[in-house]
């Protein structure tokens, strides 16, 4: 496709014509319904929003674009798709979509995405970018339209052409295309995606990707791999290509790996180091830190509550999340972190029950993780309480989620059989350590490898142990004063009294009454 500057009036023609053209049959199918009428009025509504955004582009995208578009797709047009699947909703959604698919342009390497300026202001007008999570985002609804075809059969004849585009465009310019590069780091079980350095000149598609050097090199945050994972599991369920389920286990695995258990509860950050370089060279530390970036929880009750409905349609693909994570997640919702008030619902943070931890107050960086809605009768109800008025249609669609009774049973693949991480097994929830992972967690003989831990609270003991995998007597490592949010880093050779055997074994962190563990394997 040309440039939009080139085709600003086509994409406009043609996105009026789709509204113009469907209002007679939306009023006709709406009838006396109010919430159809309500979805149809709001559809309306986000697919002049999005004429509106790609008419102001001018021959770009990039990712603050995408994620535009994705909030209007996410809350206004893709629910009401989800629940009437009728030639109302899939018609102009189909033509939106691939009015969006029509805006990725080819970079420099051949591949396609939504290119546009960087999305920090400081070089917003001095190089153009192409990120994971702006496609993500977006393909990520191309393939929930496709979802839609596939388990719909009469819409087959009629939508089948382009869901099978949409998946080649998440097969190719998504997932290929950042494997192809180099982004997505595996360590073992565990993997992530990283950013990518290069970037391009402003308007010049036809040059080379090169590097600004403009900042350090980092893993992604938690929820841009697990964006990527998203898409990622929906490529598994439509095409049933093994190597998918492969990526986003180790992906959510990563994730699930972070979490904190205390009492029943989770709490995990936004950011973690994933691989060296994330890790400041031996000896050098910015901020008392030994890792090049900070490590916290979410900043914003935003990317909890997304990095749950991520997990959620994890659990219903059948990889890596339990039942009782899914307990977990509900009793830190309402126990730790929600008020009790059910007329006036406000959330703390999920880390206020945390030993040592002494904000207990009301957050706005805390909120209600309605995607455990379909799991829990009360969160349901909270639900209602606070989108009752402003998201009827986002409402009505988790009430029709709601699980038989209060139960569990996976969407997609109901029969699945998921175990907890073998190396949590036995091990004590934590009591303070926030943060705590070794990398690389795959050792070959001539390197040492990274143990990395922070904790909370006032100073304490700890002790770092080993052990093999299958269990056995512990041998101490290190034991050393912890507290005050300080990081603390070894580096270990791999050798247990003296000797280095390669095998399967697990690092044990004991502080203040509580464990971490995580798996190591000596080459």
């Amino acid at each position: 496709m040309v440039a939009l500057r080139k085709k600003g009036y086509d994409v406009r023609i043609t996105l009026i014509m789709t509204l113009v053209m469907t209002l007679a049959a939306n009023a006709a199918w709406a009838g006396e319904d109010p919430l159809a009428q309500l979805a149809i009025a709001q559809n309306n509504k986000a697919q002049e929003r999005i004429d509106n955004e790609l008419r102001s582009r001018n021959g770009h995208t990039g990712e603050q674009f995408a994620w535009n578009l994705n909030w209007n797709l996410a809350v206004e047009i893709m629910p009401g798709v989800r629940l009437w699947k009728n030639d109302t909703w899939m018609e102009p959604t189909e033509k939106t979509l691939l009015m969006i698919a029509s805006t990725m342009q080819e970079g420099p390497d051949g591949y396609k995405g939504f290119i546009g300026p960087y999305i920090h202001p400081d070089f917003a007008d001095k190089i153009w970018h192409d990120t994971h999570v702006g496609d993500a985002i977006l393909i990520k609804h191309m393939l929930d339209f496709a979802i839609i075809v596939k388990e719909n059969p009469e819409l087959r004849e009629k939508y089948g052409e382009s869901a099978d585009k949409f998946v080649e465009i998440a097969k190719k310019d998504l997932v290929e295309k950042w494997n192809s590069r180099g982004t997505l780091r595996i360590d073992g079980p565990f993997a992530a995606y990283e950013e990518w350095p290069l970037y391009c000149s402003p308007n010049d598609l036809k040059g080379e990707w090169h590097s600004e050097g403009k900042h350090n090199l980092f893993v992604l945050p938690f929820n841009k791999s697990l964006d990527m994972a998203a898409c990622i599991l929906r490529l598994y369920y439509l095409t049933g290509d093994e190597s998918y389920k492969e990526m986003a286990t180790k992906i959510h695995t990563r994730f699930k790996a972070a979490m904190q258990r205390h009492d029943g509860y989770y709490t995990w950050n936004y950011w973690e180091p994933v691989s060296e370089i994330d890790l400041l060279p031996p000896g050098v530390h910015q901020w008392n830190w030994p890792v090049a970036h900070w490590v916290d929880t979410p900043p914003n009750q935003g990317y909890q509550s997304g990095e749950v409905v991520n997990i959620l349609y994890a659990y219903h693909m059948g990889v890596v999340w339990t039942e009782d994570d899914m307990r977990r997640l509900i009793k830190t919702n309402l126990t730790a972190m929600w008020n009790g008030n059910k007329t006036t619902p406000q959330f703390r943070n999920s880390t206020s029950r945390l030993p040592g931890q002494t904000n207990d107050d009301i957050s706005t960086t805390a909120g209600l993780w309605r995607g455990l809605a379909p799991f829990d009768a009360t969160i349901l109800e909270l639900l209602g309480v606070i989108t009752r008025t402003n998201d009827p249609i986002a409402m009505k669609e988790l009430e029709n989620a709601r699980n038989d009774e209060g139960g569990f049973t996976r969407k997609y693949f109901p029969d699945a059989e998921v175990e907890d991480l073998p190396w949590v097994k036995d091990v004590k929830e934590s009591a303070g350590h926030t943060f705590a992972v070794v990398i690389p967690s795959v050792v070959s003989a001539d390197e040492q490898t990274n143990i990395l831990h922070k904790a909370h609270g006032e100073a304490s003991e700890c002790e770092v142990l080993v052990r093999l995998a299958e269990g056995g007597e512990l041998t101490l490592i290190s034991k050393h004063p912890m507290g005050g949010g300080g990081f603390h880093r070894i580096l270990w050779d791999g050798k247990i009294d003296g000797v280095r055997t390669p095998g399967e074994y697990v690092v044990i962190w004991r502080y203040r009454g509580g464990e971490r563990s995580w798996p190591v394997t000596l080459q």
